[in-house]
């Protein structure tokens, strides 16, 4: 008689957020028999987007108590999955399939009450979706065979929602198709999850999960055959969330107005044009890519698989891809209203309706419970997201003048807005002293006689990512848009930290990426000329300055004090950008400019936008002594720099010494670096 060790499939469920639990169960020695009779258990684990840990009957209560298993057995060779039919390779069993789209549910307190039952999650006697093939759908007892060299685990959950495997879904109800591992490799997908929105965001997807036969010897160590499994789910949907601040010099900003679409005029009073809900619209596409997500099907697909590729960070990990029914994509998304905060300054205007004057306390949009974010569908392949808004200006002095702005724009890039299962986003726009919005809306949409833009004034969208599984951005809202990112990159009152290498520079023109990077790109180191009381803080309007006018010396120096020096040592023309999920985002050539920083600098990013005549100008002094550089072509006694100063000082005498003036048009994006700590 032989003795058979039973080992089953029991399914501890943990979640975990943020970080990774990788401990394996093991459900004792070895053995091993000439019949494979060991039985096959299986523990899993929630990975999100925070870092409190859900175990036991906590985690289960997010699943709703259930979930859904597919296991396939076969050879090692060069694709990780089988096909359901049969497998020639000799000495592998005729058929891969194991689990075929199993029920596993947890019951409290039913541990070790029978073999298939370690952890309270049972299997055996359930009935099968479906989907499944199996005869009476009777779910049974499954074993380790050791004439396979491997297994492959697939599972996923509805949460409370319910499953149907046929027609089209309702309200509360999830279409889902069985799991099959013959295209779990490609877009094909292993399988597909149907519904609203609203039933979507209840889904959980775990990566695939691959046991070796000789596991415990690989490396890095892989599961083993009587190892319980652990099946890593994570929430279908993403979060995000959207913040601005302001640090335009004399001036606070509030009132801020959303625009839903790009044809919206400056002076439109059409109800929903304009919204005080923070809000982002797509710049348009008929691609499902192009939209926001409301209703429609994922696919659920692996594209990093097999032993070859166990240390790359994507291994076994779950990708979606999204198709759209008819009305099942929306052009906007709202964020809710910001929160606001109380003045500061000598305002006028008393109360809580002031934007945040730095990036550590920027206004979020929504609900501080939820840290402010909103549940999205995730959007593998990204799109352009464009913020339009109008705002108001008031004085910091008491006097109350304001300054209204119209139709400001930022884009984010689409890289940036690639938004991926359980990953959280934060979108931080700022706008400084170069914005590109209108102060008359007459000239919204005929009149070009106004120019665009407050004098000086900007905005700024940077990217942010961190290692649990969040992205950050901050994004210029100017003309154009120049969207910084560095990945580690968080939320500080300083920009940047040289600490977490290189930073990357994007460059959007009318909603499209600039591709002239490599001749119209130049990046500065900016300092303070010697013997000038500067404060140390340099606005984007200031290098402008700076790059237009300059003294006719023998050495040309800018006319407001601030030295440009260009930076070419480490700097590139990147064809990748690093992603938040690990992987390298390709980027066409000269789209994006790299470098990297050095603690306590301040850099100028600046793009060419055109070039000017070059001209003349005066600035006014009254003089008393005679300056070193006095001579009669430098000096006039006019205003229009026409008639030249006499060869022989006289103090007291009204004077102008003449700049030259490039009458450039340039963008710029001031870059903080933060001193080494």
């Amino acid at each position: 008689m032989i003795l058979k060790k039973y080992l089953f499939l029991a399914s501890t469920i943990m979640l975990m957020v943020g970080c990774t639990n990788d401990s394996i169960v093991d459900n004792g020695p070895d053995v091993k028999t000439d019949m494979g009779s060991e039985a096959i258990s299986f523990s899993s684990m929630f990975k999100g987007t925070t870092r409190a840990d859900h175990y036991g009957a906590d985690a289960a209560s997010i699943l709703n108590n259930k979930f859904i298993v597919g296991g396939f057995k076969g050879a090692t060779g060069t694709s990780t999955v089988y096909t359901d039919g049969a497998i020639t390779t000799p000495g592998v069993p005729s058929t891969g399939l194991v689990f075929d789209n199993y029920q596993v549910n947890w019951t409290a307190n039913t541990a070790g009450t029978t073999l298939s039952n370690t952890s309270n999650w049972e299997y055996v006697g359930l009935t099968a979706l479906a989907p499944s093939g199996i005869a009476g759908n009777d779910q049974s007892i499954k074993y380790w065979d050791y004439t396979a060299d491997q297994y492959d685990f697939i599972a996923y959950s509805t949460g409370d929602a319910t499953v149907i495997t046929t027609g089209d879904p309702s309200d509360g109800d999830v279409l889902v198709s069985a799991i099959s591992a013959a295209n779990a490799g490609t877009t094909t997908g292993a399988y597909t999850l149907k519904g609203a929105a609203a039933d979507l965001q209840k889904c959980y997807i775990a990566d695939m999960v691959t046991a070796y036969k000789t596991g415990a010897s690989m490396s890095p160590v892989q599961p083993k055959f009587q190892d319980e499994i652990q099946l890593k789910f994570r929430a279908l949907a993403s979060k995000v969330r959207v913040a601005l601040y302001e640090t335009i010099p004399g001036y606070s900003v509030k009132d801020v107005k959303f625009y839903t679409n790009a044809s919206t005029y400056l002076n439109s009073t059409t109800a929903g044009d304009k919204v005080a809900n923070a809000t982002l619209f797509t710049t348009g596409g008929s691609a499902d890519k192009d939209y926001f997500y409301t209703s429609g099907q994922y696919t659920v697909y692996f594209p990093t698989i097999g032993a070859s590729n166990i240390g790359n960070s994507d291994y076994n990990k779950a990708h979606v891809i999204f198709a759209a029914d008819a009305t099942g994509k929306v052009t906007t998304k709202d964020f809710s209203t910001l929160n606001y905060t109380e003045k500061q300054y000598k305002e006028k205007t008393a109360g809580n309706i002031w934007l945040g004057r730095s990036a550590a306390q920027a206004s979020f949009a929504g609900a501080a419970a939820n840290n402010y974010y909103q549940i999205a569908m995730p959007n593998e392949d990204g799109t352009v997201l464009e913020l339009r808004i109008d705002y108001t200006l008031e004085s910091i002095d008491e006097s109350g003048e304001v300054i209204h702005v119209y139709g400001a724009t930022a884009f984010v890039p689409a890289i940036y807005a690639a938004w991926k299962s359980n990953y959280a986003y934060t979108y931080i726009f700022k706008i400084s002293d170069n914005t590109n919005g209108w102060t008359n809306t007459a000239n919204a949409a005929q009149n070009a006689t106004d120019p665009a833009g407050l004098y000086p004034i900007t905005f700024d969208a940077v990217v942010m990512e961190a290692q649990d599984y969040t992205q950050s951005t901050i994004t210029t809202v100017a003309t154009p848009s120049i969207t910084t990112y560095q990945k580690g990159h968080v939320n500080t009152d300083e920009e940047y930290d040289a600490s977490k290498g290189k930073i990357y520079v994007q460059v959007m023109t009318d909603g499209a990426l600039a591709t002239d990077l490599n001749t119209k790109g130049k990046l500065y180191e900016v300092a303070a000329s010697n013997g000038l009381d500067k404060d140390g803080v340099v606005s984007e309007a200031e290098v402008m300055d700076a790059l237009n006018i300059v003294s006719l010396d023998a050495t040309p120096v800018p006319m407001n004090g601030w030295t440009l020096t260009e930076v070419t040592t480490g700097t590139a023309l990147p064809t990748a950008i690093p992603g938040a999920d690990g992987n390298n985002i390709t980027v066409t050539a000269n789209t994006a400019f790299e470098f990297t920083p050095t603690a306590g600098k301040v850099y100028a990013y600046v793009y060419t936008i055109s070039t000017g005549t070059q001209k003349a100008v005066g600035i006014a002094n009254t003089l008393t002594t005679a300056p070193a550089d006095w001579s009669t072509t430098l000096y006039f006694t006019d205003k229009d720099c026409t008639t030249a100063a006499p060869s022989t000082f006289a103090p007291g005498v009204y004077y102008k010494k003449t700049y030259l003036d490039n009458q450039n048009a340039y963008g710029v994006k001031i870059i903080r670096v933060k001193s080494a700590s």
